[in-house]
Order: structure tokens, then sequence, then C-alpha cells
């Protein structure tokens, strides 16, 4: 009988050895096959033995001062293109200067989009300085200026209302391109003056969103197209009102 009971004992010792050898084997496989003498176990993930795994890049391949690239879950903000340097002709050199100084903007980068504003009006059978008088009264040559309603950039379009014009440059987000913003808002412009019957005031009534306002804004755009006239016809004036 106390044979019986030492078997027993020895059985139970064992079955709890064996379950602890499992349990350890399951938590701790790497540990359990060193033991063995099988070295390292290929992670699981690869797909292949250790010897083959490929080993990770030196540490020196990337230098701590080198950024590492962007996810491509999370593609960075598209930039605005630099524009390229123009040949701007005496009148428009000197609306430059003027605006200039009346919005402390730089002379050059005004040179650009007066001389693009040019080539739109011929497209788009429009005055030059009329685009560059909305452009004046929408964002003062601001391009990345944003209003309360959401309307961007240097004409002032609303990308979400607008965005199938914005798509042959790039879609809704290229409206940070001063350039791309100046041909979507003369674009919009020529449009208005169709609905109108050619009208440019109501053009401008239409292009501001309407309102009791409007009249104002008119005003402010006719001015300052009236005061870039008298510039580029050479006349001396004022900078400020």
């Amino acid at each position: 009988m106390r044979a019986l009971r030492s078997v027993l004992t020895l059985v139970r010792v064992l079955g709890i050895l064996a379950v602890a050898i499992v349990v350890y084997a399951f938590v701790y496989p790497e540990r359990l096959g060193q033991w063995l003498g099988r070295g390292h176990a290929a992670p699981a993930t690869t797909g292949m033995p250790a010897a083959t795994a490929p080993a990770p890049a030196p540490a020196a391949a990337t230098p701590a001062s080198t950024p590492a690239p962007a996810s491509p879950a999370q593609p960075p903000a598209p930039a605005a293109a630099v524009p390229k340097p123009v040949k701007a002709s005496k009148p428009q050199a000197a609306m430059a200067q003027w605006l200039g100084a009346r919005y402390r903007v730089s002379p050059a980068m005004l040179e650009i989009l007066i001389v693009e504003a040019d080539k739109l009006s011929k497209t788009y059978k429009l005055s030059p300085n009329l685009i560059i008088a909305v452009m004046a009264i929408e964002s003062n040559f601001h391009p990345y200026i944003q209003s309360e309603a959401g309307a961007q950039g240097l004409m002032q379009v609303m990308p979400a209302i607008h965005a199938k014009r914005y798509e042959k440059f790039g879609g809704k987000s290229s409206f940070i391109d001063p350039i791309v913003s100046l041909k979507v808002g003369a674009e919009i412009l020529r449009d208005c003056m169709k609905l109108k019957g050619g009208s440019e005031d109501e053009a401008l009534r239409f292009y501001f969103g309407g309102g009791a306002s409007s009249g104002a804004y008119i005003d402010k755009v006719r001015a300052e197209q009236r005061r870039l006239n008298m510039v580029a016809a050479g006349k001396r004036v004022p900078s400020t009102d």
C-alpha cells in the first residue's frame, strides 16, 4: 500500500513537471531552442530560416542628422511652385513697384503676377488691371490668406465649391500655388461676366457673392483699377489712400 502511494506521488510530480515544461516552452521558445542546441529561432513573421533572414542595416547607414522618410500614409503637403522670373514691360514694372510699396510685397513677385494677369486677360477677354485689382482687394497679394468662410489664396476662391476647376492643376490643395489661384480666379471672373451679360460691375457683385456690402466691394475694386491705369500711364499716384 505504501509502495502504491509512492508511485502515485511520483506520477503526480512528473505530471506537474511535464506541464511546467510545456508552459515554459510556450512562453520562452527561444530559450528552449538554445537548451536543445538549435541556436536562435527565426522570427515567425519572416517565413525563412534565421541563417537566410535579412540582416538589419548598420546604424551608420542613417546618420542621426538625416530625417526619417515620410510615412506613405501621410504624404507631405504640396509645396507651392516657385514662379520663374519674367520680362515685364515698363508699365508692368511701374505697377509692380507701386503695388509693392502699397501692399509691402516684393515687386519681383508682383511682376510675375502682373505678367500672368495680362496673359489671362487675353484668354478670358478681361481687363488685366481688373484682374489685378480684384487680387489686391481680395487678398492684398498674400497667397496663403484664408477668410472666415474658407475662401483661400490670392483670388479668395472656395476650394470645396470649385474643386473641379482645380483638378487640372493637381487638386484643390493646389490653391497654395499663387499662379494657380490667379488662373482659377480669373476663370471664375470670366464665367461671372458671361452669366451677367458682359457687365463688369455685375460680374464683380456675383464674384463677391452679392449682399448689401457688394456695392462697397465694387467701388474698392474699381478705385484700385483706376489707380493702376494711371500708374501704367506714367502718372504719379500716391501709394497710400
